[in-house]
């Protein structure tokens, strides 16, 4: 984690800015020039306010080249501590209990940073935005994915990476020194590359995919990587700063919450005024489709997640098969023509496992920008997608 983060992290139970005990640093040689002073607010590198910086300019070079590999990071308005491992920092409400084991090996510090509470009274998930499903469901399909595997059967640094300007209606230029947010980042993939636009970016995702994203983002973020960061949090109570982010990206992400019209609204909030607005969500399918899909979830979205994925495992060839018939009839092509066998099974778990699954029309998609005064709407739904999905953009 870099500490430059600390300026855009906010506790998630009451937005109040984190202060960062560092625990453990290591060094990571930074390759690109940096323009003036990264850090809007708050120095990172001098952990003091900007207008309050004494002597020379901050070296924002030094601190962009150090990262923090293990620290805490304390609200001291609500007593909650939150734990940064692996380089990742786990803003997240059950965080004193999934995590219990750090803080057991860090108690004197956390008494130090945190208060009386610290993590023996940790914040209890309120479930109306919290999901555990969910939380298991998407970090065990993130970890059966593969280096080399195809996301949704799409080359992550050659397609996803070209389709990303498109889907924002943005040109690279626009990227250039701009804060991204990408909301429910998964494999960090995408994320990674969009650094190759000369962007800064913020993956956030409340599964444990967060980990593997942040130690592959040097394959994927090439020269650009300390650049990209990424965050485990919940997009219905994100832990960063309101109005942040230049841009904000999610796809395929909030009709997985408990409550998809307040996670749209938290993640309209991180946006800038002005800045464009991308959200991905599924398509209202045809009854013939959707009828027994539903019935089929109801099943499987309350078994054991290992024990489905392996269903889904062993069932991916006769999916195929029928997706091929299907497509033939209709006289078009599949992308799952050329997948593998674990692509083809991750796909299926991905719609067959999560708790929650909501699907929308364009029109109401529409109507949701629409009425949280976005302009420009637009319907930027790949053609390719258009079965299974809906895209809009929009200006906040």
């Amino acid at each position: 984690m870099k500490r430059r983060l600390v300026e855009l992290l906010r506790c998630p139970g009451c937005q109040s800015p984190l202060d960062l005990e560092v625990l453990a640093e290591q060094s990571e040689p930074l390759e690109v020039a940096l323009e003036g002073p990264c850090c809007n607010r708050y120095c990172a590198e001098q952990a003091a306010p900007m207008d309050q910086l004494l002597g020379d300019s901050p070296d924002c070079a030094a601190c962009y080249g150090r990262d923090v590999s293990e620290g805490l990071l304390a609200c001291s308005s609500c007593e909650l501590v939150f734990p940064v491992i692996d380089g990742v920092p786990r803003l997240v409400r059950d965080a004193g209990e999934v995590y219990s084991s750090f803080f057991y090996r860090h108690t004197e510090s956390v008494g130090r940073g945190a208060g009386p509470m610290g993590p023996a009274q940790p914040a209890r998930p309120n479930p109306k935005v919290f999901d555990r499903r969910s939380n298991e469901s998407f970090s065990l399909q993130w970890e059966i994915d593969q280096p080399g595997d195809r996301t949704w059967f799409k080359n992550d640094r050659e397609l996803r990476h070209r389709e990303f300007l498109d889907s924002m209606q943005l040109e690279e230029d626009d990227l250039r020194q701009r804060l991204i947010l990408d909301a429910g980042c998964g494999n960090g993939r995408l994320t990674s590359s969009i650094g190759w636009y000369g962007a800064e970016v913020v993956g956030m995702d409340l599964s444990g995919s967060v980990v593997r994203a942040n130690q592959d983002r040097l394959e994927h973020g090439g020269r650009r990587a300390p650049f990209v960061h990424f965050v485990q949090g919940n997009v219905m109570e994100p832990p960063l700063a309101m109005e942040a982010f230049d841009h904000i990206h999610t796809s395929g992400v909030l009709h997985h919450t408990p409550d998809p019209e307040r996670a749209f609204e938290s993640f309209l909030g991180l946006g800038k005024p002005g800045g464009r607005v991308y959200v991905q969500l599924y398509r209202k399918r045809e009854a013939w489709v959707g009828i027994p899909n539903q019935l089929i979830r109801f099943f499987t979205s309350r078994m054991p997640v290992r024990m489905l994925y392996r269903l889904c495992y062993l069932l991916a060839p006769v999916h195929r098969f029928l997706v091929l018939v299907v497509a033939g009839l209709r006289g078009e092509q599949s992308p799952i023509a050329d997948a593998t066998r674990r692509e083809q099974a991750i796909s299926l778990f991905d719609n067959y496992s999560p708790r929650y699954q909501y699907r929308y029309t364009p029109e109401q998609v529409r109507s949701m920008f629409e009425g949280h005064g976005l302009t420009n709407v637009r319907d930027v739904t790949f053609d390719n997608e258009a079965r299974h999905m809906v895209a809009f953009v929009g200006d906040k």
